[in-house]
This record gives C-alpha cells, sequence and structure tokens, in this order.
C-alpha cells in the first residue's frame, strides 16, 4: 500500500566562510532563575549542549547559515526558533514555561491504553521504516511513546513527553529527536511526522565498521531528497542525475474525450487527410499516453522535462540572502537515474518493475511555496507533500545530519 508522506528538514545553509557564534541564557519565565542541564541543539545537525550552571549556552565557530534553535526540558514547554546567523548578535534570553509532566492532549481525550503493545509495529514500520537498514535502527525508549487512535476519523497519533532516542547501527548516529507531529491517516492513506533531531557520530575501532557506514551513507544520499535539493539549489539536476517531469490526473471524462480525438484523427489519417493535420509533439504525446493509460490507473507522466528555472526562484531578501523560492502548480515526477528501485520497495508495491529507477511524485499545498537553502535543506516541510519512493525511504533509520558530504566519485 502507498502512503504519501510530508517531512520536514529545517532550513540551514552552509557553504560560506564566515565563522560566527549562537550564545544565550536559558531561564524560567515564573521564577526567573536559570535553568542548567537544559537540552540546547541546532536541529538536523551534530551542534548540540546542555546549558551551565548558570542557564548558559554558546555555539562557536559557525558558519553563515539559517538554523531552528530548539530548547527542550522535562516539566517545561518545548521552544524553537528560527536563527538566521549573519553576524554575531546579542545573545538570545531564553523563557522556559512550565508545564505539567504530562502533554495537554490528555486532559482532553486520554491515551491507548496498552498503546505501545498495540500500535508499536506501526510506529516503527511509518517513522523508522522498512529498509533493510531499518532493522539495525532501534528505539531504546519506546516507554514514551503514546497513542490515541480515532475510530471517527480513522487516525492514529503518536506523542512524546521526552525526547526520543534512537541507535542507528546501519549508518553509525544515536539519534536524539524531539517529536513534534506523527500522524497516520489510513482513510487518505497519508502519513507526515515532524520533529527536530540530534545526531551524534557512534564510535568504533572497527575500521571494516567504520567502512560500512561511510558506504552505506553515501548510498542512501544517492537520489534523496536532500541530494535533490542540492542539485537544485545549484541548477545541477543535469550532472546529479536528476529528471523533473509533469504529471496529470486523467478522469473519466478526460479519458473519454482523448479516446474521441484519438478515433477521429485515426479516421482522418486513414481516409488521407492526415497532412492536413497541425499536431505539435508535446499534445501528440499527451493523447497517446491518455489513450493507452492503463485500467484503473489516472495519472500519465509527459515526456517533456521542466526546466529548474520554471519553478525556482531568487528571493531578493535581504534578510535571507541565500535561499531560494520554489514555487509550481500540479504533480511534477523526479527521477533519479543513477538508481533502480530497492528489492524492499518493489515487494511493498504492486505492478513495480525492479529495473525501473528510482521515482516520486511531489507537489504543493495550494498557494503554498518552499524555500530551499545550498545544504539541501528547505522550509516548510509541511507544504511539501510527496507519493512513492520518498514517501518509503524519508524516515528515521535514512536519516543524516545536514553537514553529511558525499564522498567523491
Amino acid at each position: 500500500m502507498k502512503f504519501k508522506l510530508t517531512i520536514v528538514f529545517l532550513l540551514v545553509a552552509f557553504f560560506t566562510n564566515a565563522q560566527l557564534q549562537i550564545e544565550g541564557k536559558v531561564i524560567d519565565s515564573v521564577t526567573h532563575k536559570p535553568l542548567a542541564a537544559v537540552n540546547v541543539f541546532l536541529s538536523h545537525t551534530t551542534i548540540g549542549i546542555n546549558s551551565n550552571e548558570k542557564g548558559e549556552f554558546q555555539f562557536s565557530n559557525l558558519k553563515q547559515e539559517k538554523y531552528e534553535l530548539v530548547v527542550s526540558s522535562l516539566n517545561y514547554e518545548q521552544y524553537i526558533i528560527p536563527i538566521s546567523v549573519n553576524q554575531n548578535s546579542d545573545p538570545l534570553l531564553i523563557k522556559l514555561k512550565p508545564t505539567a509532566n504530562i502533554l495537554k492532549e490528555v486532559i482532553v481525550e486520554p491515551f491507548d491504553k496498552n498503546g505501545w503493545d498495540q500500535w508499536g509495529e506501526k510506529f516503527k514500520l511509518y517513522f523508522i521504516g522498512s529498509t533493510q537498514l531499518a532493522k539495525n535502527c532501534k528505539l531504546l525508549n519506546p516507554e514514551v511513546v503514546k497513542f490515541r487512535f480515532n475510530s471517527k476519523t480513522n487516525k492514529l497519533r503518536a506523542f512524546a513527553n521526552e525526547i526520543l532516542i534512537f541507535e542507528n547501527k546501519s549508518l553509525g548516529y544515536k539519534i536524539k529527536y524531539l517529536l513534534s507531529k506523527f500522524e497516520i491517516d489510513f482513510t487518505n492513506n497519508n502519513f507526515s511526522f515532524k520533529g527536530y533531531p540530534l545526531f551524534e557520530e557512534l564510535k568504533t575501532n572497527k575500521i571494516k565498521e567504520a567502512t560500512k557506514w561511510n558506504l552505506q551513507r553515501n548510498e542512501i544520499y544517492k537520489g534523496s531528497i536532500r541530494h535533490f535539493m542540492r542539485s537544485l539549489y545549484f541548477n545541477q539536476l543535469e550532472n546529479e542525475g536528476f529528471e523533473i517531469r509533469e504529471v496529470r490526473i486523467i478522469n473519466d471524462e478526460e479519458k473519454n474525450r482523448i479516446h474521441e480525438l484519438v478515433k477521429s484523427i485515426q479516421e482522418k489519417v486513414d481516409a488521407g487527410n492526415g497532412a492536413q493535420l497541425q499536431i505539435d509533439n508535446d499534445s501528440l504525446d499527451y493523447y497517446n499516453k491518455v489513450n493507452n493509460i492503463s485500467y484503473g490507473e489516472n495519472k500519465v507522466t509527459l515526456s517533456k522535462l521542466i526546466t529548474r528555472d520554471s519553478f525556482v526562484f531568487n528571493t531578493n531578501s535581504s534578510m535571507d540572502p541565500i535561499s531560494r523560492s520554489v514555487y509550481f502548480e500540479g504533480i511534477f515526477q523526479v527521477i533519479y537515474l543513477n538508481k533502480k528501485m530497492p528489492y524492499e520497495y518493489v515487494m511493498a508495491v504492486p505492478h513495480l518493475s525492479a529495473d525501473e529507477k528510482v521515482r516520486t511524485d511531489i507537489y504543493l499545498r495550494p498557494y503554498k511555496s518552499i524555500s530551499i537553502y545550498p545544504n539541501g535543506s528547505y522550509f516548510s516541510g509541511l507544504d511539501l507533500l510527496t507519493d512513492g519512493y520518498w514517501s518509503w525511504s524519508e524516515k528515521v533509520a535514512t536519516m543524516m545530519p545536514i553537514e553529511y558530504i558525499p564522498i567523491p566519485k
């Protein structure tokens, strides 16, 4: 069964030489006393520390970027703020609001009893993934995850009032993940999640194991959404092996219209009047694809390539000069020519061939755009939806920090 997926990557960029810093102090919003041992990190990176006894923290030697700063502590509301690092600015004063040691939703509606026993496997399947790598990616504290299933809406939601701890021995990372959203819509086959991970390299003395991690990281990066976004930003789609085409949804009325049109064209050709027809190649391609659409299918992918400059624009913003804006209507199909569909994915999707190249349909929420950055991150991730390979592959088991750079060819 195919599930559409919404995923979130933070907005960052790191291809500059400036060495800057972020510093601040964390206090209780009620007592104004400093808070020690609070988790402070830059999401999707390996950059994180605990506040000292004075509530202070500092990240030095940063490049000119845009981050999401995450501040989290048990019994306090989480604090998340996007922050641009263009120059060494004034220290931040972060006031954390105390809260009960339960999530607010429990006051309105209780969590499912024995939720992990009932929904744990679903959680791991949709969140960690079903790839070979997922088998060696373990959630170390599953007891903190709570579930609520709404039978009226047929939706499952998961919550955690503590940071989730994952150990991924497939890629060599320990991941601390602050979960913000997890929802499966069983009726519409949609899955979305949002959160803020902090990565830590696992240590190993085994050269073979370290080599394996590097090779698997490189393989996962190829054809990933981050690989695509970096290629899109730098206008390197062709060099990196990506193609983009338009996808059109075809209803029965359109099918009947095209069938009649093709029939009429064929009659004119048979009557010797074909030379009088003036049909451009793009239209002819569309007619043929719709006329030959398989039973039960409602989409066709056109042959004409979409150019990058037709939907990527400079923001011309002095506040965010390194971002690029992406806007398009309808559905695009992204194809990565240098990788075939993995065996596990082929087995999970009917009528899919192992010889097919990796491909994903992407579309934006109505009237929404996203901003992309040099390192392949984009904002806001909830406004970009995927259907296909990325909805299957982009899970916790394949996550890597934004600092990751692939091994040169």
